[in-house]
């Protein structure tokens, strides 16, 4: 009886959906169920079971449950429902509000400056349909998120995570990057995000070294030696050169001494390409790179 009576609910459900006639969905709904469906306004509280399940200077990954967010839109869609007329016109407008939805009409990509817009679908193939199955993210609990300004942050998947430091991979779509909290930053991607890398902006070049810190009150100087050599092996990174000898207590740096040093160094790693080190090459050397780093999701 049970089963037989479920049949008849289904059966005439299906006769309604034909007799239903659906409506143009309102752009403005279509952007409110975007933003649901990404998390905007729900309470980190409902994210989070503890406070102490993101301690300070943690990052947790995450896969953002579809059904869950559903529902979320099912309860945000049900105010002034009486009938099962009214849920039948709730479930045709839902899957209007989600269906044919693709990277550009995002609500991050449409406040984008139309220049950073056009670079950012390019990249990412903007043309793709986002349905919402599969967006997974991070959450980073660090003093970095107030106190660095401007870093770059990439989310990739198995498949699209670079190789090394010379390989820039193939990035996730970004749906959501946003600080909703003291030193916690909410990223979501389409796709299934494995890695992230954080770096700092590449605004420039300048010249520097590494310090490390050997003992109370000292400091030990290094740079990064790189292949000089006209080749596909160009900047690779070959070692690391200690300064300490040509710097005086004052800071002056002996550059002469330094390269002559730097170029016997690289000669000997046979990175250097030429007989003797030109103004350029050491100069090239001498060039701080962006720091960068590497974060990865546990397999566990």
């Amino acid at each position: 009886m049970r089963r037989r009576m479920v049949m008849e609910r289904a059966a005439e459900h299906e006769r309604n959906a034909k007799r239903y006639i659906p409506v143009n969905v309102p752009e403005n709904l279509k952007e409110y169920a975007d933003e649901l469906r990404l998390l905007k306004g729900v309470p980190l509280t409902y994210l989070l079971t503890e406070a102490s399940d993101l301690p300070e200077e943690s990052i947790r990954f995450f896969h953002l449950d579809i059904n869950w967010t559903d529902a979320l839109l099912d309860g945000a869609f049900s105010i002034g429902r009486v009938c099962t007329g009214d849920a039948l016109s709730d479930t045709v407008t839902l899957k209007g509000a989600g269906g044919d939805r693709h990277y550009k009409d995002m609500p991050r990509i449409k406040r984008m400056h139309p220049n950073h817009r056009q670079h950012v679908l390019r990249d990412a193939a903007g043309g793709a349909e986002e349905d919402y199955r599969q967006v997974s993210g991070f959450l980073l609990h660090s003093r970095l998120v107030s106190e660095k300004k401007g870093l770059h942050l990439y989310g990739y998947d198995r498949a699209g995570a670079p190789e090394d430091n010379m390989d820039d991979g193939t990035p996730l779509p970004v749906l959501r990057m946003e600080t909703i909290g003291d030193h916690l930053l909410l990223a979501l991607f389409h796709g299934e995000v494995y890695q992230i890398i954080i770096e700092e902006p590449k605004t420039g070049l300048r010249f520097g070294v590494s310090s490390v810190d050997v003992s109370a009150g000292a400091l030990s100087r290094s740079i990064d030696l790189r292949s000089a050599k006209d080749s596909a092996e160009l900047g690779k990174r070959v070692g690391s050169f200690c300064i300490d000898g040509f710097t005086e207590d004052n800071g002056r740096l002996h550059a002469g001494r330094l390269a002559e040093a730097v170029g016997r160094e690289l000669r000997e790693k046979g990175a250097l390409g030429a007989e003797q080190i030109t103004p350029a090459r050491f100069a090239f050397e001498m060039i701080a790179v962006a720091h960068r780093a590497k974060l990865t999701a546990s397999d566990s």
